[in-house]
Order: C-alpha cells, then sequence, then structure tokens
C-alpha cells in the first residue's frame, strides 16, 4: 500500500510510516533553508500535521516527496515574508556525511572544502540557493524542480546555469584565497 493510501485510511499510523519514512530527509532540506535545527524542526513538523491533513489533496502528478518538499518551502516563505526578510541561511549545525575515509588529511581537506561550497551557496540570492539545494541536495530533477516551485523549466534551467556560474567563480576566489594562505601570500 502506499503512503498517502495508509495516511487516508488511518491518519494515526500512516503519521507514523510518514514520519519514519521522510522525517530525516525534509528535516535535512529544513536546516538548509532554515539554517537552525529549532526553525526546522517547527517546519517539518508543521509540514508533516499539513500534509496528513489534505492527504486527499495529493494529486501523484509529482513524486509524494516533492509534494511534501513544496509544502516545506510554501510554509518556508510564508514565514519570510510575515518576518519580513528574504534570506536563506546555511548553517554549520548542518549534518555532515561521515567520510570514510582513512587519512585525516584528505578528511579534513575534504570538510574545509564542504565548508567553502556551503559558504559560497550562502551568499547566493534565495531563488539560486533554493535551485541548487534542490538539485544537489536534494537530487531532484529540473522537472520535479519546475513542478515544484511552479515555474517554467527553461526558468528553472536558467536559475541553475546562473547559479553554477556564480558559485564557480565564487569557489575559484576562495580557492585561490586558500592556496595562497598556505604559501603565506595574501590573495
Amino acid at each position: 500500500m502506499e503512503i498517502w493510501e495508509d495516511i487516508a485510511a488511518n491518519a494515526e499510523e500512516g503519521s507514523k510510516r510518514l514520519v519514519a519514512e521522510y522525517g530525516d530527509r525534509l528535516f535535512s532540506a529544513a536546516v538548509c533553508i532554515c539554517g537552525n535545527d529549532n526553525d526546522a524542526e517547527d517546519l517539518v513538523f508543521r509540514t508533516l500535521s499539513h500534509a496528513v491533513a489534505k492527504i486527499r489533496q495529493y494529486g501523484k502528478r509529482s513524486s509524494f516527496f516533492s509534494w511534501l518538499y513544496s509544502i516545506l518551502a510554501n510554509f518556508h516563505r510564508m514565514d519570510m515574508r510575515r518576518k519580513g526578510f528574504n534570506a536563506l541561511v546555511f548553517s554549520d549545525e548542518h549534518p555532515e556525511r561521515i567520510d570514510p575515509s582513512p587519512n585525516p588529511a584528505e578528511n579534513l581537506d575534504s570538510r574545509m572544502e564542504s565548508a567553502i561550497i556551503r559558504e559560497a551557496t550562502a551568499r547566493l540570492p534565495e531563488p539560486l540557493r533554493e535551485i541548487i539545494v534542490l538539485r544537489y541536495f536534494e537530487d531532484l530533477s529540473l522537472r520535479e524542480i519546475a513542478t515544484m516551485l511552479k515555474l517554467p523549466l527553461s526558468t528553472v534551467k536558467f536559475r541553475l546555469h546562473f547559479a553554477k556560474r556564480k558559485l564557480r567563480s565564487r569557489l575559484e576566489l576562495s580557492l585561490l584565497g586558500k592556496t595562497a594562505s598556505y604559501k603565506g601570500q595574501t590573495p
């Protein structure tokens, strides 16, 4: 039985399955969007509650996660409008993947590069950050992103291209600064 059918048949049992299957993934996305665990937890809770209450509105036109993420993104946008700012903040609190590499120096370099990428991504304007998060952090297709954000596919492609160009130039500057500092120079 599909998850939305479980929820429609028995909201309590279906909710348990919903949290088990999608809770962590939504929380990860919410931390990227909100920038802190407390706001992310609240956002995920509201998203899951709304999904259970409105399960009959799931139209099966997109993946179930895409539908959940669109609810999460809409709640976040409402919060941002209410708070009066348009900042998508990446936090150092974001859970990191454990690197199984045996070499501690490689692990340190990997974490430093991850921090540089996170910092460069955080400086992008919100529409570009959102596209990067959905494409590379959530591994969604361009078509899923377009559906989720209610944008034409061409707009998603343009924003992704533009965001990657901006990221590339910022990362080149950051990496130049990193190598110059290793040599005792200033960039």
